[in-house]
């Protein structure tokens, strides 16, 4: 095997790894408050512009300020690298981290404004969405499935009705991107479920996990 095919199943496989810590950390918004992923900016947008026809100016606040966190993300990982050494796939490791700890600190008597709940979320799961992008060639979100759900369907339909073989390597990659987020949200569910808040803190592991594979170089042979 090669040094580019072993470099291409590496990024892979830290890709699934990634996706199972963005399932991990994505249902806190959904048990705790807000039943709807902090990994998908969408509904708060549309939530911004009803409370300013509305004019509940303090609710539209709370929503903008999500809207910040996750524009501030974005902005992060793209201007880092340009400007910094910073390796931001290591980055957003360390802001995951930081997010777990932060969501096991969040009070659970829901005495804060719903929309707060998704701030964990907002800022570190764009932050991980700019920093992972996908491998093999094939662009993919390690936070939310639809995508990932679509480009699977399609290619099988395209092995097993249309018979192009050639769509193999992508099935199996959005394949296994979908099985390692719902893996994580399995395990987180049932983590919270017995352990609260502090469940989110089990994310530590997979998240030590990923970045011992980013830090160790591939053995090419």
């Amino acid at each position: 095997m090669d040094s580019e095919q072993i470099q291409a199943n590496r990024e892979a496989h830290i890709h699934y790894f990634v996706a199972f810590i963005g399932g991990f950390l994505g249902i806190f918004p959904i048990v705790n408050a807000v039943h709807f992923l902090g990994s998908a900016q969408t509904s708060n947008l549309i939530d911004i512009v009803l409370t300013a026809l509305r004019g509940e100016w303090r609710s539209l606040g709370f929503h903008a300020l999500g809207a910040f966190l996750y524009c501030f993300a974005v902005f992060l990982v793209t201007f880092l690298p340009k400007h910094t050494r910073l390796n931001v796939k290591i980055c957003a490791m360390i802001v995951d981290a930081a997010c777990a700890v932060v969501m096991w600190l969040f009070p659970t008597q829901k005495n804060l404004p719903l929309t707060v709940y998704l701030y964990p979320t907002f800022f570190a799961m764009a932050f991980q969405w700019c920093a992972f992008k996908g491998a093999y060639g094939f662009t993919s979100s390690t936070i939310f499935s639809t995508n990932n759900l679509r480009q699977f369907i399609s290619s099988l339909t395209e092995i097993f009705c249309n018979g192009d073989k050639s769509f193999s390597l992508k099935a199996k990659f959005f394949g296994f991107t979908l099985l390692g987020f719902h893996l994580g949200v399995a395990a987180s569910g049932i983590l919270w479920h017995f352990f609260g808040n502090a469940g989110f803190l089990f994310a530590l592991v997979p998240i030590g996990v990923t970045l011992v594979l980013l830090l160790r170089k591939p053995v090419i042979k």
